[in-house]
């Protein structure tokens, strides 16, 4: 199974929930699309004015903005790098959409579990939590829907715990019934820390895609 982030690989923050919900049978090899690259390189990916942001995480556990239409050649290229050394299955690691991704073989698009998931869920106040404040606005017209209202708030999971605590007491304000931390970088940790603040339940990236792994190729 190859796993692909937008950013730099190995994912210790994902990689490690994802592989304990599967089985240690299943092999698993990653790529990140800013594999290699050096500072002044992933700066160059940098959004512009217009652009759909992405915020990933590099090697040393530091977050940065890209523009997908920079990063996403990069990440067609992990697709098919993984295709030909011959791995079955391959998983983006990122709940941002990507409309123009090719693959071979199946790939698993994390965006497309957790929009269709948060659609099965009826009425309520839905909290979403975006790591940027220029996500906001897509994140909205992604998640809108006529039979639920909606918060969105950003927080970086990459960032300070106190920015998490201050987001998760700001959806519990707002009377939220249900949180969707809407990154594959916020950790089960995270989701406890919206659990226990805003009293309600949680919809974490990490998890629900390790759900979706183990019933596909679970050992």
């Amino acid at each position: 199974m190859g796993l692909i982030t937008i950013g730099q690989s190995p994912r210790n923050d994902v990689t490690p929930t994802l592989k304990a919900m599967v089985g240690q049978a299943v092999q698993i090899m990653e790529k990140g699309a800013l594999d290699g690259l050096v500072k002044n390189e992933v700066e160059r990916l940098a959004p512009k004015a217009g652009d759909y942001v992405l915020v990933t995480r590099l090697r040393d556990g530091t977050s940065v903005k890209v523009a997908r239409r920079l990063v996403t050649p990069r990440i067609q290229k992990c697709i098919e790098e993984l295709e030909e050394v011959g791995v079955d299955i391959n998983v983006l690691l990122c709940t941002g959409e990507f409309p123009r991704l090719k693959a071979k073989k199946p790939l698993i698009m994390l965006e497309a579990i957790i929009t269709s998931l948060a659609r099965c869920i009826k009425g309520g106040k839905i909290g979403v939590i975006v790591p940027e404040e220029e996500q906001i606005s897509s994140a909205i017209q992604r998640w809108k829907r006529k039979d639920a209202s909606m918060v969105v708030v950003s927080a970086n999971p990459y960032g300070d715990v106190k920015a998490l605590e201050k987001a998760a007491l700001m959806l519990a304000e707002k009377g939220i019934d249900l949180t969707v931390l809407d990154c594959i970088g916020f950790t089960p940790n995270t989701g406890e820390i919206f659990r226990r603040l805003t009293g309600k339940p949680v919809l974490l990236p990490q998890t629900l895609l390790g759900c979706v792994l183990k019933c596909l190729v679970g050992s």
